[in-house]
């Protein structure tokens, strides 16, 4: 299996994070590494959207009663509020454009809350555009000719967006990104010069999900940094609660059951391939 993730061109840092790249056919793919058809992988909120480019066998997606639709070749992910449950392809090739929070409307010209918990496939959307991006990315040398090739493509439509970036938006995201205790809608109210109504909206419009709700993402995430980085010792939970700013463990638990939709270590006892690469070494 290879995984890797690369920092944007520097024309689209202001609206990527990082651009990643999935590959179970990579010859040193072992099954276990890559999971295998017949098993499904748990993809967890992590507070941002993204594009997703197959250049593979096609994911497909379970619906809550186990209905398999496989992806279009070209998906945008909205923010996503529960787990996606995905069954890979045998030989899955992928390219992901992870956006900022607020980064991905510019691109799309639409109020991202239209997106959220919901995939569009962009090859109804961008037509003729589409096809002539998947033909290059299907004839390029290596991964990493993929991503240049994604890369330019997104540079000339971020040109010619007419959707400027909401800057208040932004600054309240990066506060809740680096909070080290819980901020009210209020407090990023008076940080952003809006009332809070107002800013609920444009958070809405912009990022697909109110600010309480990107907050709980963001606190669930530092969870997985906090036992990568050992923060907690592996498997003790408690202390990986505490170090990423549960009050408790079963406050902890709480949200493993309403953003992974399973307790912690029977979550990251299913791990593998992208779902694996994406959340880091279990405990």
């Amino acid at each position: 299996m290879f995984y890797t993730e690369l920092p944007p061109h520097p024309s689209l840092a202001g609206h990527v994070r990082c651009i990643w790249v999935f590959d179970s056919s990579d010859p040193g793919t072992s099954a276990g590494d890559a999971g295998s058809a017949d098993e499904t992988q748990r993809i967890v909120p992590d507070g941002h959207p993204e594009l997703v480019l197959h250049y593979g066998d096609r994911f497909a997606e379970l619906s809550d009663d186990n209905v398999a639709t496989t992806q279009s070749r070209l998906v945008f992910a909205g923010q996503i509020s529960r787990p996606l449950v995905l069954r890979p392809g045998a030989k899955a090739g992928v390219i992901g454009v992870r956006f900022h929070p607020a980064g991905a409307r510019a691109l799309l010209g639409m109020t991202m809350l239209e997106n959220t918990d919901a995939r569009l496939d962009l090859t109804s959307v961008w037509g003729q555009n589409c096809e002539h991006l998947l033909d290059e990315v299907h004839s390029a040398a290596d991964a990493f000719a993929r991503v240049r090739v994604v890369e330019r493509f997104l540079i000339q439509r971020l040109a010619q967006s007419r959707v400027a970036a909401d800057v208040a938006v932004a600054h309240c995201v990066a506060l809740l990104r680096s909070a080290s205790t819980p901020l009210t809608i209020d407090d990023l109210a008076t940080q952003s010069g809006l009332s809070s109504r107002q800013l609920e909206r444009r958070f809405l419009q912009e990022v697909g999900i109110p600010p309480r709700l990107l907050a709980s993402i963001f606190r669930f995430r530092r969870l997985f940094d906090a036992v990568e980085q050992e923060e907690a010792a592996p498997g003790r939970w408690a202390g990986a609660a505490f170090a990423a700013g549960y009050f408790d463990q079963a406050h902890m638990i709480r949200d493993f059951k309403r953003f992974a939709g399973q307790p912690p270590q029977a979550f990251y006892r299913s791990l593998s391939g992208l779902s694996a690469a994406m959340v880091g070494n279990p405990p």
